[in-house]
């Protein structure tokens, strides 16, 4: 069995697992956030957020930011806590729509902020740091059969 699985026989979570569920709860919960900052105007709007977009308000994106960003890595650290045969393929997909989120916002708003550097980095560390191949808690039930 490999040290980067999710499980051990042990059942603990080996400390690569541990890293993506950081990164995914903090990814996640940081853009459930941010998503309800928009939404609310907490955040206030930048005209040149929404100018070369089709959306006149931030409540839009602020949606999108919340269930589609924050809740796939929220779903992803969930499927992973779990352990959800699915969780990997949940990660990943995770880390890929966090980084084709900083990609559009990037593109959409013609703007460059540091955090945007951050979260296209957790992005990548999510898809980098999931295992790959079948989790160890599955291999070690078929074992045990």
């Amino acid at each position: 069995m490999r040290t980067t699985d999710v499980a051990s026989y042990s059942g603990g979570m080996s400390r690569k697992s541990k890293i993506v569920l950081a990164l995914l709860l903090f990814n996640g919960i940081s853009a459930v956030g941010g998503g309800i900052a928009l939404m609310t105007g907490v955040i206030p709007r930048q005209v040149s957020w929404v100018q070369h977009t089709d959306f006149t308000s931030l409540y839009f994106p602020g949606v999108i930011l919340m269930a589609i960003v924050g809740g796939s890595s929220l779903v992803a650290a969930l499927a992973m806590v779990k352990r959800d045969i699915s969780w990997q393929l949940s990660s990943i997909l995770a880390g890929v729509i966090m980084l084709i989120w900083i990609a559009g916002e990037i593109a959409s708003i013609r703007g460059f902020h540091f955090l945007q550097v951050i979260y296209f980095m957790t992005g990548a560390a999510v898809i980098w740091c999931t295992p790959k191949g079948q989790p160890a808690f599955i291999n070690s039930e078929s074992a045990r059969a």
